[in-house]
């Protein structure tokens, strides 16, 4: 499960840089023909923000796999390790729970916005409605991993 789990995280991470590749491209694109040449491109934005929910989704799903994402930790770190362990595995499993209703539910919703297109690029709006149901799957996953018996060296 670790390895596969560190083949999608490594998946994601190249992803997301050629994300935010594409996005700096596209909005540089739109600065430098709006000031030098006066034309604004109709579809830059849209493409950025598109991008922009992508790379949050990669990075808060790799956040939650190292437990770098914001939580509260000031009452886990006062108990015992025994507890410790007992509320980390209680925060994995909602968090997994709530990944697998992101999933199911952000499904969905995506099935029934099927057929819509996005106002500037045309694309399928179900490519930025699709932020929800892989959400949640990578949220499910990560969580999962965590209630497996390595997931202390997850944090290092």
């Amino acid at each position: 499960m670790r390895r596969f789990c560190d083949v999608i995280e490594k998946v994601l991470k190249y992803a997301a840089v050629i994300i935010v590749l594409l996005m700096l491209l596209a909005l540089a694109a739109q600065v430098f023909l709006r000031y030098v040449f006066g034309v604004s491109l109709s579809w830059s934005e849209e493409l950025a923000l598109l991008g922009f929910g992508w790379v949050v989704v990669i990075a808060t799903a790799i956040g939650v796999r190292h437990m770098t994402h914001a939580r509260m930790d000031l009452l886990l770190n006062v108990l015992p390790s025994s507890l410790q362990w007992v509320l980390e595995r209680l925060i994995a499993l909602m968090l997994c729970a709530l990944g697998l209703f992101l999933a199911y539910y952000g499904w969905d919703y995506m099935m029934e916005t099927r057929g819509a297109t996005s106002a500037a690029i045309g694309f399928p709006i179900e490519l930025l409605y699709a932020l929800a149901p892989a959400f949640g799957a990578l949220l499910a996953l990560f969580s999962f991993e965590r209630l497996l018996p390595h997931a202390e060296s997850l944090n290092e």
